[in-house]
């Protein structure tokens, strides 16, 4: 019966026959190999029987998966390769028809336990993707005058923005029915809303009138009063 032999720092831990069709081998506990370490994936790969042979895939995994220092997605396993995994080794010992089988210390074990801090990052660095961490894009709300007044676009960067003709309002309008605040735009973790704040002009979203408040999506028209404008959200510039 074909097995494997899993080590760390030249200690092997422990022994796994592969009685199973296919048996996967990650960090999350319900694998059949259960490797607790950071370097290695939730679901880090995968070994299928086909026949008298074992097939190991990559379930793309972050840090790859490697047989004798070279990276794969896909191999057929062969007596004696050293799956490397994180910073653990998986040592596959083959029993099919003609092979001897020999034990650990017979199979090249100098070449097996090479693994350390600094193979780990010499291996890495040969993927062809580097690993990344992708930033999520961060947006800013804006409104953009349609209505003629010449007040342009204002980016909403305060937490609250504050709109009537009150000089404490960050957009200032005038009208002899606008209240001193007609309405905000409050900036909240799940995008935009603009609330009603009182006063004799109404306020309408998409031609509807709203007397609390509702959440902004891109290209809505808002209407205050004689004023009228879009509201849509753009990509801040992060970088130096």
């Amino acid at each position: 019966m074909a097995r494997l032999i899993l080590m760390f720092n030249k200690q092997v831990l422990k022994e796994y026959p592969i009685m199973k069709e296919s048996i996967t081998i990650g960090r999350n506990k319900d694998n059949i190999i259960n490797i607790d370490n950071l370097a290695v994936s939730g679901y880090h790969a995968r070994i299928d029987k086909a026949g008298s042979d074992f097939i190991l895939t990559d379930l793309q995994s972050t840090n790859g998966t490697f047989i004798n220092d070279k990276k794969i997605t896909s191999h057929k396993l062969s007596h004696g390769d050293n799956i490397i995994i994180g910073k653990h080794v998986l040592l596959f010992v083959a029993t099919e028809k003609g092979k001897v089988e020999k034990s650990p210390e017979q199979l090249d074990m100098d070449k097996t336990m090479m693994l350390n801090t600094a193979k780990q990052k010499e291996l890495l660095s040969k993927q062809e993707q580097p690993i990344s961490t992708v930033k999520p894009v961060e947006k800013i709300g804006v409104i953009s005058f349609i209505d003629g007044s010449g007040l342009g676009e204002i980016e909403l960067t305060k937490k609250l923005t504050k709109i009537g003709k009150a000089d404490t309002s960050e957009i200032k309008l005038s009208g002899m029915l606008m209240a001193p605040t007609s309405a905000t735009i409050s900036k909240r973790p799940n995008g935009y809303t603009i609330s009603f704040t009182g006063g004799m002009t109404k306020l309408k979203v998409n031609n509807k009138v709203v007397k609390d408040n509702v959440q902004l999506n891109d290209f809505d028209t808002i209407e205050l009063g004689a004023y009228k404008f879009q509201f849509f959200q753009k990509d801040v510039n992060t970088q130096a």
